[in-house]
């Protein structure tokens, strides 16, 4: 045989076996559950991706590849919506609209890193967060309109990450799971880590992204906290290099995260929700510590 005729039946070979699951999802963070509408107030992501299985045997290092795309906005705002004094804002208005892809690799279901890049536009009118916010307060809430007197300035923003997962069992359905992470770029600088419980019927680290390595039917719970040191942050702090921020702002270095919440599945459906409780993001922010939720859903075809 030919070598082209050797390279296609390897190729067809190494094709054999191998499991391609898609998904679609939209995932929301909010803090109107409990009535608040501060700080950190909003986020919503379209979320899809999928994962490829390589059979047991194969002469990759990987079993698990999976590739993740979102297209997400955050909005901040500070606790005194209606003000249009600046010395009175705790906290900066602003809004961050972004593209990111994702790609995570796994030996198993408890153990992987991964990579990953975000590019948009920050702004109150760029990123389209102060027409979102209004437009929500006026038509849906049936509130006054935020003021966005001042704002953190519109910039292009790219920021790079990368991440290391891994989950030890400890005892039955019980394990310990860890998510660090190293983010840089002109958005946000930091390094975190996010550890915790996780029990359940529901194998894998499930809690960190869109896991989907090793799924089935059941329930799982998380109990555990988000520790970060934040070198830079655009959305509070303007351009690293240049004043650029109207605020007289002190970004806190330090921040930690409460997280308790759930994953139900029921294939072909995924369910989310995380409480948050964060400490403060800002030195000189009126309220300490900020709570909000996460809702998700989740489609796998």
């Amino acid at each position: 045989m030919t070598f082209r005729t050797n390279f296609l039946i390897i190729i067809i070979f190494l094709g054999i076996g191998l499991k391609a699951q898609k998904y679609v999802g939209v995932n929301v963070d909010n803090d109107l559950y409990f009535g608040s509408d501060r700080y950190y107030s909003s986020g919503i992501f379209i979320e899809f991706g999928k994962l490829l299985k390589k059979p047991s045997d194969s002469i990759f290092k990987f079993n698990y590849v999976s590739k993740h795309w979102v297209i997400g906005q955050e909005i901040n705002t500070p606790a005194l919506h209606y003000t249009e004094n600046i010395s009175n804002m705790d906290y900066p208005y602003n809004g961050w609209l972004f593209l990111g892809f994702k790609k995570e690799l796994f030996r198993t279901p408890d153990l992987g890193y991964g990579w990953g890049i975000q590019f948009g536009k920050t702004g109150a009118e760029a990123s389209l967060a102060k027409f979102f916010q209004n437009t929500y307060h006026k038509y849906i809430i049936n509130a006054k309109e935020l003021t966005w007197a001042f704002s953190i300035p519109e910039a292009f923003q790219l920021n790079a990450n990368v991440s290391f997962f891994w989950g030890k069992s400890i005892h039955n359905k019980i394990k310990l799971v860890n998510k660090s992470e190293i983010q840089a770029g002109s958005f946000r600088t930091s390094i975190k880590s996010r550890s915790g419980i996780q029990f359940g019927s529901i194998p894998g680290i499930i809690f960190f992204g869109n896991r989907f390595e090793d799924i089935k039917n059941g329930i799982s719970f998380f109990l555990g906290m988000e520790l970060e040191y934040n070198l830079h942050d655009y959305s509070l702090s303007g351009s690293l290099f240049r004043q650029t921020s109207p605020f007289n702002l002190v970004a806190e270095k330090t921040r930690n995260n409460y997280q308790g919440g759930l994953i139900y599945f029921r294939l072909p459906w995924k369910a989310h929700l995380m409480f948050n409780n964060s400490s403060r993001f800002i030195k000189t922010q009126k309220y300490r510590r900020h709570h909000f939720l996460k809702i998700s859903l989740t489609h796998i075809f």
